[in-house]
């Protein structure tokens, strides 16, 4: 290893301990209550060498989510695989997103944050620099949402799902309603069967089935 490349490893290595303990404390203290002071305390660094490496809270913010819609692209990239040829794969990406809001929930949050406040609908990727978290985050959710997309085109075509609406616009909804579903499961997650009488994972499965129904129109 020549110098140079080993002061870019330890570079490396000091960028991915910054993100590591700045995705402990956003977990911890939430996106409003986390700031660069806390993240440096955690990180061993003062301000001055965070700085080096990242602009602001923002940049940091955009690189913790970077990891979670990586995570969360994966599952629902595996879950497609599963599909049959005469299966949109929708069904599978669905439980497969609830999956990952269980055992990723702090990504579930810090996602949601993201997507009301830095996703670019209309823009896109060529909005920001290529090489910046910003871009990155931008061009995984637009992976994402083709992913989903993609299925529901296919569902069209084996007559699985109706026509009234764009591919693209079912996918917005459906997006919208997914999140929205799982958040609000995580917010009432303290003593859910015994609120509402049913666990969370069957009452999901019911909507999935309720959708189903739906897309059918």
């Amino acid at each position: 290893m020549t110098d140079t490349d080993r002061k870019a490893w330890e570079q490396q290595q000091r960028s991915d301990r910054i993100v590591d303990k700045a995705q402990a404390v956003f977990f911890e203290n939430g996106y409003e209550n986390t700031t660069l002071p806390a993240i440096a305390d955690a990180a061993g660094y003062n301000k001055r060498t965070l700085y080096l490496y990242f602009k602001d809270k923002e940049e940091l913010f955009l690189a913790v989510v970077l990891r979670g819609l990586i995570q969360l692209r994966a599952t629902l990239a595996k879950a497609v695989d599963q599909a049959v040829s005469d299966d949109s794969g929708l069904q599978h990406m669905a439980r497969a997103f609830f999956d990952f809001s269980v055992q990723s929930p702090e990504f579930l949050d810090l996602i949601m944050i993201y997507e009301s406040r830095y996703f670019d609908y209309l823009n896109g990727d060529g909005s920001f620099a290529p090489d910046s978290y910003r871009a990155q985050c931008q061009q995984v959710s637009a992976d994402m949402a083709r992913m989903v997309t993609a299925a529901i085109e296919k569902g069209m075509e084996i007559g699985n799902i109706g026509k009234d609406l764009t591919p693209q616009q079912l996918m917005l909804l459906l997006w919208g309603q997914i999140f929205g579903v799982m958040k609000i499961f995580r917010m009432r997650r303290q003593h859910f069967r015994e609120a509402f009488g049913i666990r969370p994972e069957v009452l999901f499965e019911h909507f999935v089935a309720m959708v189903e129904r739906a897309l059918k129109f």
